[in-house]
């Protein structure tokens, strides 16, 4: 009897050996995951989640298919593209794009809002670039997707499909935390709303912007701002002592604290008369040419396109046409009515 227990002893000594053999040294080689990001010649692949869907299991399987379906995506005339796949945003740019020469470029952007069961698309490819120290003008009609394609530029909004460059940052892939830091360090706003504080002077609420990038070198002083906007004799009062074309110079005054790259204008003149909308454009113009600023405004007057050195026209999500004006016409020459 002895025998068939000293049989099974031994069985179960050897099973209890068994994960031992498991642990050969080959085995941790088999998944070649790490490869993904070592290849020399493959782009270096940056990937964040959307929502909660997960990416695929990194296996040597899931790998393999990861990179057949990368490569069937992949935009092979765009040098800077994103894709979502299997719910993931995935961006292939290696690097990134001249700033010297290109302060905006955008690749195949597009943003969409859900809506109960559908989708409504409002930017459907959008694909860009913008020079510094040029006044762009984006023009379209009510609904084209003007104003949306201003918010992704300037980082108030997101898109979600895309590459976004602005002065070298790729703001799709920005968390909301470093877009506000990008806003606040980089860009001005000015909006058909002057949205100015109304218990401060003039001079006070420039100083608000200023004091929003109070770390950056200053190119001109609050005095020498309201030279340029031709308001040095309004700085000390307030915004119910000025009229609204006054009240709209004060806002680009605090804009320009900021000494942003990028001064962005959504319908600067939409609430002003025709005088005071041709003082508000030609402060512009000065401040594009004196300070090489990059200005970008979005308007539906066709107008006020005349003053623009490029012409953007938008329609139904698509930029419809691109026109270089190679003689700007001053405020003062373009037609009002």
């Amino acid at each position: 009897m002895g025998e068939p227990n000293k049989e099974l002893d031994l069985d179960k000594s050897v099973q209890a050996k068994q994960p031992k053999a498991a642990k050969a040294p080959k085995a941790p080689k088999e998944p070649k995951a790490p490869k993904v990001s070592k290849k020399p010649e493959a782009n270096v692949i940056k990937v964040r989640e959307y929502k909660n869907i997960e990416l695929p299991a990194v296996t040597e399987e899931g790998i393999k298919g990861f990179r057949q379906k990368l490569k069937v995506q992949r935009q092979a005339t765009s040098k800077y593209s994103k894709e979502i796949l299997n719910g993931a945003i995935i961006s292939t740019t290696n690097s990134k794009p001249n700033i010297q020469e290109y302060v905006i470029e955008l690749s195949n952007v597009k943003k969409w809002y859900p809506g109960g069961e559908s989708v409504t698309e409002i930017l459907k490819g959008i694909d860009l670039k913008i020079e510094k120290g040029k006044f762009i003008v984006i023009l379209g009609p009510s609904g084209s997707g003007k104003t949306t394609l201003l918010n992704i530029i300037s980082g108030l909004d997101k898109a979600n499909q895309g590459d976004v460059f602005v002065i070298g940052n790729n703001l799709s892939l920005l968390k909301d935390s470093h877009l506000t830091k990008f806003r606040r360090d980089n860009v001005g706003f000015i909006f058909q709303q002057y949205n100015l504080l109304s218990n401060l002077t003039a001079k006070e609420n420039a100083e608000v912007g200023e004091n929003l990038n109070s770390s950056k070198e200053k190119s001109m002083s609050i005095e020498d701002i309201f030279k340029t906007i031709g308001m040095e004799e309004q700085m000390n009062k307030y915004p119910h002592q000025m009229s609204g074309g006054q009240q709209q110079r004060v806002s680009i005054a605090r804009a320009l604290a900021k000494n942003p790259e990028i001064l962005f204008g959504d319908e600067p003149t939409g609430a002003l008369d025709e005088e005071m909308g041709r003082k508000v454009l030609e402060t512009l113009v000065e401040i594009k040419d004196k300070y090489r600023t990059t200005m970008i405004v979005v308007t539906h007057n066709p107008n006020i396109a005349e003053i623009g050195d490029k012409v953007i026209h938008v329609r139904n999500g698509l930029i419809d046409e691109i026109k270089i004006n190679s003689n700007p016409k001053k405020p003062s020459e373009i037609d009002w009515s």
